[in-house]
């Protein structure tokens, strides 16, 4: 098996997990070889998927600007999952926002398809979209 197919195998099981939630799911591997490779993996998702970060916010009304933020990109987004928070995917990028529930807060994550250079930018965007929001 190739790394790039073994790659597609773990976004596929990671699926809406992020590549944090499947490492924590699935053993380490023993060897060190084996070792090598899981790290190679690893770096192989992350540019794949270049990240923002966890990004915090608070913000006054959590669930508006989740309503907010859907209606702005329900028209260009392949896919919307509403289960915990918001996540929109685009052909190039996608983005998950979520509530903090202990304090009226965001943790916005957005990421880009191989594009590092374009994970700014859309961070950026996204975040501009904050500023009637903000406490």
């Amino acid at each position: 098996m190739t790394t790039a197919k073994r790659s597609v195998d773990i976004e596929q099981q990671a699926s809406n997990f992020g590549v944090m939630a499947w490492l924590s799911r699935n053993p380490s591997l023993s060897s060190t070889s084996a070792a090598w490779f899981g790290t190679t993996l690893l770096v192989e998702r992350i540019g794949v998927f270049p990240s923002s970060g966890d990004i915090y916010r608070p913000v006054r009304d959590p669930f508006a600007l989740l309503t907010h933020l859907n209606s702005l990109y329900v028209h260009q987004a392949l896919d919307i999952d509403e289960r915990d928070g918001l996540k929109v995917i685009f052909n190039d990028w996608r983005f998950r926002v979520r509530v903090r529930y202990s304090d009226p807060a965001i943790v916005i994550n957005v990421e880009t398809r191989c594009d590092p250079d374009l994970m700014p930018l859309k961070t950026a965007e996204l975040l501009s979209h904050l500023e009637h929001f903000e406490r």
